[in-house]
């Protein structure tokens, strides 16, 4: 059905006696003229029955608008935006939100852990729905192509009322009319008994497409859970690097006050404390650009879950886990695991055989095919033939038939569609080949970001000590014997802030590249 778009203006006689009416939208109008009679009161008469048809639909929609002014659905101009009307609203994005959440309630009390976000992502994010939609539509297409094996039934029916004027000779005073009413219903059956493998190659075609879609089902829910954590460790990282950031604003505070101090006393110059202060500062700049990115990660974690980032959403802190020390398996382990465990690569094994069931059903076609039909009916009437009597009619109809049909030629069709299957065959092995590279490759890649990680966590904590170290050394130094400078203390003052964050980056970088590993070997 063409959407009805909104229309109509006025209905009117011009000058000239044509009836004219008014169409289109608020900002642009077409005129559709249609010659009146002679008369001017047919005119009169056309007008006021267009008029009622129009008057009927009110000034808000006329159905098949479209079909003699297409232009109304358009942008009026090319200058000014477009605007949806009453009858042609744009749809709401949350709407379709609120639609999916319907159905799921987020405790806003509850601190939510990783598994609890996971579960929420998979229940509400849209690619879940999406996927769960498509593998439905999947199994919905194989259920189609086993109807194909039942027989076919349709009743079908028409009656009506006929007037035929039989010309005859003189001797039966001429034209004699023939008037009555008559029905002709039928029911009908046909069954395809024999078609040599179209029929089974389809329906093993479907099966296969139903597995590559519960699969892909499959692997966006590992999708979703690696998008969670992913995010989840950022915000985890981000909050950290805020807790840090306001520890060295309490310390650069602290210098200040030393500094500050010494300098009542004459015991450090204004550079001194001018650097000091300069210090704090930036520290507080630091916090500030910190909370930013907090609220980004959280944003960035709303989304991966599938809600905006204003619902209200606690989010408890990772914590102490224990973070991996040592790999479990060789990277060969791993990438043989990956190539059997992948839903994705089984996927794409399953879309190669659904292409092998397309290429037996398009050689299939060169086959005949046998089938059976059969028919009831009849045809009843009561003729009138003339002045006469009426005659009752009715005749009852029965046919059962075995069908036979073998195309021979049809221009070389079967031909090229054996190539194209043939070709899309070819094509499918690539990509599963093309796949199975890739899968190494992110294995590989995983694998060796896991062992980097580890590597840079220790060298971090290291860092982080020393760091420490040489901060507490340098303060006593500064506050106690003035053997350090204010230069030296805040230069250990920075190289803790940034063996801080380096501790921070290496912990998330870490985490990260672990649920990259375990999501590369499809677990």
């Amino acid at each position: 059905m063409p959407q009805a778009l909104p229309s109509i203006g006025y209905t009117a006689l011009d000058e000239s006696g044509d009836l004219t009416t008014s169409i289109g939208s608020d900002t642009q109008a077409r005129r559709l003229t249609v010659r009146a009679a002679r008369h001017p009161a047919r005119g009169l008469l056309a007008a006021l029955a267009l008029g009622s048809v129009f008057g009927a639909t009110g000034c808000s929609q006329l159905p098949f608008s479209a079909a003699w002014n297409p232009w109304a659905a358009a942008p009026p101009t090319p200058v000014a935006p477009w605007r949806a009307s009453d009858g042609n609203k744009q749809p709401r994005l949350a709407v379709l939100i609120d639609r999916l959440n319907k159905e799921v309630q987020i405790d806003p009390d509850k601190e939510h852990t990783l598994a609890d976000l996971i579960d929420l992502a998979q229940r509400l994010h849209p690619e879940t729905w999406r996927a769960w939609e498509e593998a439905r539509a999947a199994a919905a297409r194989l259920g189609r192509s086993e109807s194909a094996w039942f027989p076919a039934l349709a009743a079908t029916a028409a009656a009506g009322t006929s007037r035929v004027v039989e010309k005859a000779g003189a001797a039966t005073g001429g034209a004699v009319p023939v008037t009555g009413p008559e029905a002709t219903p039928a029911l009908q059956l046909s069954w395809i008994l024999l078609d040599f493998g179209r029929r089974s190659a389809a329906t093993e075609q479907a099966g296969w497409e139903v597995m590559t879609a519960n699969l892909h089902f499959n692997r966006t829910h590992q999708d979703v859970a690696f998008n969670v954590s992913e995010s989840y460790f950022a915000l985890d990282a981000s909050r950290a690097r805020l807790t840090s950031a306001r520890v060295t604003l309490e310390q650069a505070s602290a210098v200040a006050d030393a500094v500050q101090a010494r300098f009542e006393q004459g015991l450090a110059t204004r550079p001194d404390l001018l650097l000091a202060v300069q210090e704090r500062a930036r520290a507080a700049f630091d916090v500030q650009d910190v909370e930013g990115q907090v609220s980004d990660t959280r944003a960035r974690l709303a989304e991966s879950i599938g809600i905006p980032p204003t619902v209200p959403l606690k989010v408890a802190e990772l914590g102490s886990i224990p973070l991996p020390t040592e790999l479990p398996a060789t990277v060969e382990q791993v990438m043989d695991r990956s190539l059997v465990r992948r839903p994705d690569l089984a996927a794409r094994l399953a879309s190669l055989r659904a292409r092998e069931a397309e290429v037996k059903q398009a050689r299939a076609q060169f086959m005949p095919q046998i089938g059976l039909s059969s028919s009831v009916g009849g045809d009843y009437g009561r003729f009138t033939f003339g002045n006469g009597d009426p005659i009752d009619f009715h005749r009852e109809v029965y046919g059962a038939f075995l069908n036979f049909s073998w195309t021979l030629f049809d221009g070389f069709d079967r031909e090229n569609r054996v190539r194209e299957a043939t070709a899309q065959r070819g094509a499918a092995e690539a990509e599963v080949a093309a796949l199975e590279l890739r899968v190494i490759r992110q294995v590989w890649q995983a694998y060796t970001d896991v062992k980097t990680a580890m590597g840079k966590r220790e060298f971090a904590l290291a860092l982080l000590a020393a760091s420490q170290e040489a901060y507490a050394a340098t303060l006593e130094s500064y506050q106690s014997a003035g053997l350090a400078t204010v230069l030296d203390l805040l230069a250990a003052q920075r190289d803790l802030s940034r063996a801080r964050y380096t501790d921070i980056q290496s912990r998330a970088d870490l985490l990260r590249a672990s649920a990259a590993l375990v999501h590369a070997s499809g677990e």
